[in-house]
């Protein structure tokens, strides 16, 4: 792994030693609650404001929900691509009318995972060339799209060695199976909250989660970078949620199906 002093792991390791940080399994709920920016992005907001509920650079807040920064407004630092970094800023440090429900939780009222959108996910994981043989079989699209995620969290973790064509370099050696479950477990689990997906924690991220188990040897910058990658495959969080939900309409109405097949 990367161990360059811009890794989220450096940076975590240096921000503790002078003040406390968000706890992993905090981090990882903020960062499932941000859908609208990177994991990585999140993250560092999560340093930052630990309180924030949703980020917009002053021009969005202006052109798109009509709201100005107020005079004590805090500026948070996240990075951009083409730049060093860009300034957010939470919707408590700016004021004008209510930001919509939609905008802050856009899955909040979406359906589950379809069978058309799983084949779109295909679809897209096929042209990179990432074809994934003998998944189980199950009745359920979203169970499916969780045995994808994981499938995808091993290859882009690094764990199944590296993929020079996609980016992806080998994970350290060394690393036991424990902590690359581990490691698969979060980044399932964190995409899964972004898309506005219930799905549980499993094996030894239950274990964390729920029963205060010890947290096992990980990498965050490889988890949030797993996750960051991932997304994009599909546009980002957000076109990837809806990418799921995809229902393609059938070419005839339902009547003249009927009649077809009598």
């Amino acid at each position: 792994m990367d161990k360059n002093v811009n890794s989220f792991d450096a940076l975590y390791a240096e921000v503790g030693s002078h003040r406390s940080v968000m706890p992993w399994d905090e981090l990882l709920g903020f960062v499932r609650r941000f859908p609208q920016i990177a994991a990585f992005n999140a993250a560092l907001i999560a340093q930052q404001n630990a309180g924030a509920i949703f980020v917009e650079t002053e021009h969005a807040w202006q052109q798109k929900f009509g709201r100005l920064l107020t005079d004590e407004a805090d500026a948070l630092i996240v990075l951009h691509p083409f730049a060093p970094v860009r300034f957010v800023y939470d919707v408590e440090d700016t004021h004008g009318p209510p930001v919509p429900d939609a905008a802050v939780n856009p899955f909040k009222a979406a359906g589950a995972p379809t069978w058309d959108g799983h084949r779109l996910v295909m679809d897209v994981l096929h042209r990179k060339g990432l074809d994934f043989a003998g998944l189980p079989k199950t009745q359920s699209p979203t169970v499916m799209l969780k045995h994808v995620l994981d499938e995808l969290a091993l290859v882009y973790a690094g764990h199944l060695g590296a993929v020079p064509k996609l980016g992806i370099a080998a994970s350290e050696t060394g690393i036991d199976g424990r902590q690359s479950r581990f490691e698969v477990e979060c980044i399932t689990w964190l995409i899964s909250g972004r898309l506005g997906l219930k799905m549980a924690a499993t094996g030894t991220l239950k274990g964390y989660l729920k029963h205060g188990e010890l947290l096992p040897p990980l990498s965050r910058d490889r988890v949030l970078h797993s996750v960051n990658a991932i997304e994009k495959l599909f546009g980002g969080a957000l076109a990837f949620g809806r990418t799921i939900r995809e229902d393609v309409p059938s070419l005839f109405p339902l009547t003249e199906q009927w009649s077809l097949s009598s």
